[in-house]
């Protein structure tokens, strides 16, 4: 049964269609090979009827020529009349032959036997005469008359018997033909209900094992779309369908991450968006309570709200780049351009945050970096995103590893951190959108997701790639390469 559960549907039907056929065809074999030989046995039966009769027409002619000739030598003492007399004796042997060699059909042994000693008898009588005629003896002529008289009556007796007995044993051979064609009949309506009943058997039982799958993908689908995810399809079916249970179970998953991502994204982009407005509004509530105060704590409150605007900026625009990134339509200005002007700039953006934790940057510049082509402003974006990753993470005092160095076809940079380090199933989800790796949740790192994914389409648009290795409890190696 196990084994039937991966035959596919074609299979299946081919498998259903060939027994329906088969049993079909076995019906059709009987009924006709039946009727054959009722057909054989009736054709067999009438000519072995008309040959006994025809026998019995040649022996009643034959044995009427004899006793003509018999009579006619009896009167006329002529031998020509006696040599006709054996003439036809031998023909009327000759049909007794004849009608003994298809008895058997009839069971009329008894019968034939019966007229042969009669024949017998009869032309023993008439050779007897013939002697006394011969010999010029008188005999006795009335008793050889009447003795002759008796055995023809009997003989003619006997072949009407025989015609009556051949008629008899035809109809009892018809009544038994029509007795098995009855039985052949009712065999036959078994038969064919039996395969009726195994068709639909048959038929039902792989219409069941395609459908019944099928109805329950059918309410797991109804299930999908109430928004209810979980129980994934478990199916004993064919092949195909099973392809398709899988291919449920992976979209069902799909989206529940889906949805899960939804809810982590508004989450985050609740607090990313809300904190930079909540700021926004209350240095505006001191400017409007507090018009007063001094001109530097007015410096002071602005400064506060343009970085939250600034912030605030910067999360819509990441937003914009990755949409136009994921829809193929943001242009990138290619040109052969040094690195290393690159990642200083980049270290001195994040140099006054990772000052104020006692972070510094380890650099490993090892061998000569050639000018490659990358797009720069698109590419300082990676490098952004990377090193401030790595401050984020990191705890205060220290030290983040830069390196940069000659690759095969190209060029490496890396980013070392001393993090809480990424378990293995999240170091593919990290790269996509609104993601976090459950380290950087349980520490406490807020973010919107959106960097890595973000740099991961830029370095992908470059042609290169990134990569990240790392264990738990022990930082985090971001690797990019770039091709030359």
């Amino acid at each position: 049964m196990g084994s039937f559960v991966k035959v596919n549907v074609l299979t299946r039907l081919i498998i259903g269609f060939s027994a329906l056929f088969v049993i079909t065809t076995s019906v059709s074999v009987y009924s006709i090979l039946k009727l054959k030989h009722f057909n054989r046995a009736s054709v067999q039966m009438l000519q072995a009827g008309d040959r006994m009769l025809g026998y019995k027409d040649q022996l009643s002619d034959s044995l009427l020529s004899e006793i003509t000739y018999e009579k006619k030598f009896v009167i006329t003492k002529d031998n020509m009349f006696y040599d006709r007399f054996v003439e036809a004796g031998k023909e009327f042997a000759l049909s007794l032959r004849g009608a003994a060699d298809i008895t058997d059909t009839f069971g009329s042994k008894e019968l034939l036997d019966s007229i042969a000693r009669g024949h017998a008898r009869y032309v023993a009588l008439v050779g007897e005469e013939r002697s006394y005629i011969r010999s010029g003896k008188p005999y006795r002529f009335d008793r050889y008359k009447a003795e002759k008289e008796t055995v023809v009556d009997a003989m003619i007796k006997d072949i009407k018997r025989l015609e009556s007995y051949v008629a008899s044993n035809t109809k009892t051979e018809i009544e038994g033909l029509a007795r098995s064609g009855t039985g052949a009949l009712r065999t036959a309506l078994i038969m064919a209900l039996l395969s009726l009943f195994l068709g639909v058997v048959i038929a039902g039982g792989i219409t069941h094992s395609i459908t019944k799958p099928l109805s329950v993908i059918k309410k797991k689908t109804r299930e999908i779309a109430r928004g209810e995810f979980d129980n994934p399809l478990k199916l004993s079916s064919p092949p195909e369908i099973e392809e398709l249970a899988h291919a449920l179970n992976t979209m069902s998953k799909q989206l529940a991450e889906t949805e899960k991502v939804k809810s982590e994204f508004f989450a985050l982009m609740t607090h990313e968006l809300r904190t930079p407005l909540a700021s926004m509004k209350a240095g505006l509530i001191l400017l409007q309570k507090h018009s007063e105060r001094g001109e530097h704590e007015r410096q002071k409150v602005l400064t506060i709200m343009s970085q939250e605007c600034d912030r605030l900026i910067q999360q819509v625009n990441s937003l914009l780049d990755l949409s136009k990134m994921e829809a193929g339509i943001i242009d990138l200005d290619i040109g052969f351009h040094d690195i290393k002007p690159l990642m200083k700039k980049a270290i001195a953006e994040i140099k006054p945050l990772s000052t104020s934790r006692n972070i510094f940057f380890e650099l490993d510049y090892s061998g000569k970096i050639s000018p490659v082509r990358m797009d720069p402003e698109r590419l300082l974006q990676v490098v952004r995103n990377i090193l401030g990753n790595a401050v984020k993470f990191s705890p205060n005092g220290c030290t983040i590893k830069i390196s940069l160095k000659p690759a095969s076809g190209g060029f490496e940079f890396s980013v070392t951190d001393s993090g809480p380090g990424i378990p293995k199933e999240d170091r593919a989800a990290i790269f996509d959108k609104y993601r976090q790796a459950e380290t950087a949740v349980q520490a406490g790192a807020k973010g919107t997701g959106l960097g890595l994914a973000l740099a991961k389409h830029i370095v992908d648009a470059h042609g290169g790639k990134i990569w990240v290795e790392s264990e738990p409890g022990k930082g985090s190696t971001f690797t990019v390469f770039l091709p030359g």
